[in-house]
């Protein structure tokens, strides 16, 4: 079971790389959580499309994949977390854009259920994550840039069990920052507007492991993503 959950991981991380061109901003995991002291393991693709940063310092766009896994530390409390690859594209409000080459990228967040009835098949969730993408650093016009993407987001789902499905809706409030560093200037953070979006999604059980999520977001933001998970 194991060799078949890394095969199509693996099959799926290509498949949404090479195969999906409209995956955008990271998901909110839905409202399904192991148990106490369980584990799940998945694959995801985040892909972030001219997110724009306030006081006119013009927009960044991204492209992420991570292995994630999630532990149950107590059945209404989990944690997740990821690790992958990504890279940045940096277009200022003047000036040519510049894509940072690919390197580490990863995040962490929890979620918590505050209500759940099983015997109506509808739970509630909220959840916190934060990204954090560092790729590789540039010369431009002879000094050394170095760029990071932090990822900020919170979101509150409710959803509603029918059969294999479990569809859900909520909210997500976001927020992104661009840390830039020139060499001969220093450090300085440019941030995005806190984005307000409804989010919509649903999960597939396949079999007694697995399942897939599908999720897309509304309201200043257009969106969709898809992973798929194993239950350990």
């Amino acid at each position: 079971m194991r060799k078949t959950f890394l095969f199509l991981s693996l099959f799926l991380l290509w498949t949404m790389v090479y195969g999906l061109s409209t995956i955008y901003a990271a998901p909110c995991y839905g409202t399904q959580m192991p148990k106490s002291d369980k584990w799940t393991a998945g694959v995801e693709a985040d892909v972030i499309a001219k997110r724009k940063l306030s006081d006119s310092y013009g927009e960044i766009s991204s492209r992420q994949y991570y292995y994630q896994i999630t532990w149950g530390v107590i059945d209404w409390f989990c944690i997740d977390a990821k690790v992958g690859v990504g890279d940045i594209t940096y277009k200022p409000q003047t000036g040519d854009k510049t894509t940072f080459g690919t390197n580490f990228a990863g995040g962490y967040g929890f979620r918590v259920k505050p209500y759940s009835n099983p015997a109506n098949g509808v739970d509630a969730v909220l959840g916190f994550q934060h990204i954090s993408v560092h790729p590789s650093g540039k010369i431009i016009d002879g000094n050394t840039n170095n760029v990071i993407i932090d990822d900020w987001q919170g979101s509150a789902l409710v959803s509603k069990g029918i059969g294999l499905f479990t569809p859900y809706i909520g909210t997500r409030l976001s927020r992104i920052d661009l840390i830039h560093k020139i060499k001969t200037e220093g450090r300085k953070r440019k941030k995005s507007d806190v984005d307000f979006t409804g989010v919509a999604g649903v999960d597939y059980k396949i079999g007694n492991n697995y399942f897939v999520n599908a999720e897309t977001r509304f309201i200043k933001e257009t969106s969709f993503n898809i992973g798929l998970t194993y239950n350990f």
